[in-house]
């Protein structure tokens, strides 16, 4: 054997020796495992990453965040609650006009009933409350007027007769060149003349509001008296007002009137307007009411602004003309107008009553089949009435906007009640 070929197993038998001493030491056993562990955890991290989104929350999170929750509640539960669902509008957030206002009758559809000659009132068919519809008689009067303005009217009818029968035979004569035709001219004037009389007392009769077609009828029936007068009822509504009493002597024109008949299907809201905010408003422009009952709004626009200042308020007026079924709104009531300024910017808005706070964010309650959907909603601009939504609800969607403290109550209530959020 050569003398380099020993030197190489000298060396190979000094390495395994090295070896087997090292396998046999603790603390170079622990140090020689590090890298496995570190391999290990390598691993470990990579198959967590995998399961994992950019913000560091795993899929069952991201999973049970959007499941969506709700309050499940069926209508009686709702209107006990006294939630009112309203439907998410377009309108502006800023430059909201909260305007006081008076709600008031609708002079269109308010008559003051007076009798048109004077009498003594025989009866009254009606008193304060009463529903009448147009024709309806109020009271009955007896006129010693109106029994004069009748019998003209009846005499000068009888002339006219007498006045066309004595024309015709003159006619007659006349033609047959038997009278003189001064006699024919005389009676032709009579018969004009007789002819504008009746047509005056008539006139003079429909002034007073008698219908003469009534009239022969009246003096062929004895039960009928030439000296009764009807107050009738001009439009359809409700006796706000009685001042006719029994025997009482009521005069042409007398204030205040024996009646005063409303209808109350239509009223006027007169608002306010102060200062700066007069030259804001322009007509069509829209508003909301609040009655202040709780209720939803009324939506509407106003319909007119008046160009004078009042000389003892100093502030403008706008009116708006409202359909009134069901009396919510009552002449005298004063109420509040939330009224859009010209120059404001319409906007995805709710009101703020809507929004509530669920884990620290902003969410609204969307109705639903079987209640209400959690919605959560990102804020834009804010006002005290109004809140703009960026995202989270569409326009259109229907939305609790009044008591929805109780919705969150009842949504915190199933939760407890489950153990878990839904």
């Amino acid at each position: 054997m050569t003398k380099h070929k020993i030197n190489l197993l000298l060396i190979t038998a000094s390495a395994l020796a090295l070896a087997a001493c090292s396998a046999e030491s603790p603390g170079e056993q622990d140090q020689n495992s590090e890298p496995s562990a570190v391999a290990s955890n390598i691993e470990t991290e990579t198959s967590h990453d995998d399961n994992s989104d950019d913000d560091g929350h795993t899929d069952s999170e991201d999973g049970d965040h959007d499941e969506a929750v709700e309050v499940h509640l069926d209508a009686s539960q709702i209107s006990e609650l006294g939630i009112v669902v309203s439907a998410v509008t377009s309108g502006p957030v800023d430059g909201i006009l909260e305007l006081p206002a008076e709600v008031g009758f609708d002079q269109n559809h308010l008559a003051h009933v007076s009798p048109r000659v004077s009498g003594i009132v025989s009866s009254v068919n009606v008193t304060e409350g009463d529903r009448v519809n147009a024709g309806d008689i109020l009271a009955v009067l007896n006129s010693r007027s109106l029994a004069d303005a009748k019998a003209a009217y009846l005499s000068a009818r009888a002339r006219l007769d007498l006045a066309e029968s004595s024309f015709e035979r003159e006619e007659r004569l006349w033609e047959r060149q038997i009278s003189a035709e001064q006699d024919y001219l005389n009676a032709r004037r009579a018969l004009e003349e007789a002819r504008i009389e009746v047509r005056s007392a008539g006139q003079q009769l429909d002034a007073l509001g008698v219908d003469v077609a009534t009239l022969p009828r009246m003096v062929a029936s004895s039960d009928i008296s030439l000296t009764r007068y009807e107050l009738t009822a001009p439009i359809a509504g409700t006796i706000i007002e009685r001042h006719a009493v029994l025997g009482e002597v009521l005069t042409e024109g007398a204030q205040p009137p024996a009646f005063i008949v409303a209808d109350t299907d239509s009223v006027w809201v007169d608002a306010a307007i102060y200062g700066a905010d007069l030259g804001r408003l322009r007509a069509g422009a829209a508003v909301s009411i609040d009655p202040g009952d709780g209720g939803r709004p009324i939506e509407s626009t106003i319909d007119f602004v008046s160009p004078q200042i009042g000389e003892r308020t100093r502030t403008g007026r706008a009116r708006i003309v409202i359909d009134n079924p069901g009396d919510r709104l009552r002449p005298g009531m004063f109420v509040t107008v939330i009224a859009a300024a010209s120059d404001a910017q319409p906007t995805l808005r709710v009101p703020v009553s809507a929004l509530q706070t669920v884990e620290g964010e902003s969410v609204v309650f969307v109705r639903t089949s079987d209640g209400f959907e959690v919605r959560h909603v990102q804020i834009g601009r804010r006002s005290d009435r109004y809140a703009e939504i960026l995202s989270g609800v569409a326009i259109g969607e229907m939305i609790a906007t009044t008591g929805t403290f109780s919705l969150k109550a009842e949504l915190q209530k199933e939760e407890f009640d489950d153990g878990h959020a839904h």
